[in-house]
């Protein structure tokens, strides 16, 4: 049988399949033609007024109402916000490398307060800098570019006007 998907910017395709095919096999076919990750794609049956979400994705296309014919509008959603933790290196001024388990959306004075209880130094005193720009408070680490294996710098305030 045969389905059409539609993308909201009118990008259209006509897709031949198998009413025993699955809702995954048909996103796998989606991304073939469109190249939008299976995990990006959320699929509406337009039927006359109805909207219908086809959901699970081990569901047989006949049993979530797909029939010869049918419209399919594709919507593009946003990879869901990493929270997962990664490794970045703090490289102190005499070269020492420490690892400090972080997370990407983690503000700056969060790190500060990690550095001060593994290096004692006092948050106020460190100046932290990553690819050469200086990491300030109110900031996340993601703000900086900050990822897995990233490497800041320690500096220490000076002291004395």
């Amino acid at each position: 049988m045969d389905v059409t998907v539609t993308m909201l910017d009118g990008t259209s395709q006509t897709l031949r399949v198998n009413p025993r095919d699955t809702v995954g096999h048909l996103k796998a076919m989606i991304y073939q033609k469109f190249g939008v990750l299976p995990d990006r794609q959320k699929l509406v049956l337009v039927s006359g007024d109805e909207k219908k979400t086809l959901s699970g994705d081990s569901m047989s296309l006949s049993s979530v109402g797909l029939r010869s014919g049918s419209h399919i509008t594709l919507l593009v959603t946003e990879p869901p916000k990493t929270t997962q933790v990664i490794q970045v290196l703090l490289k102190t001024q005499d070269g020492k490398l420490s690892k400090y388990d972080v997370k990407p959306d983690e503000a700056v004075t969060e790190f500060k307060k990690k550095v001060q209880t593994k290096e004692r130094v006092q948050a106020s005193q460190q100046r932290l800098l990553h690819q050469g720009r200086e990491m300030m408070d109110g900031y996340k680490l993601s703000d900086y570019g900050v990822q897995n294996q990233s490497t800041i710098e320690l500096m220490l305030h000076l002291r004395g006007g």
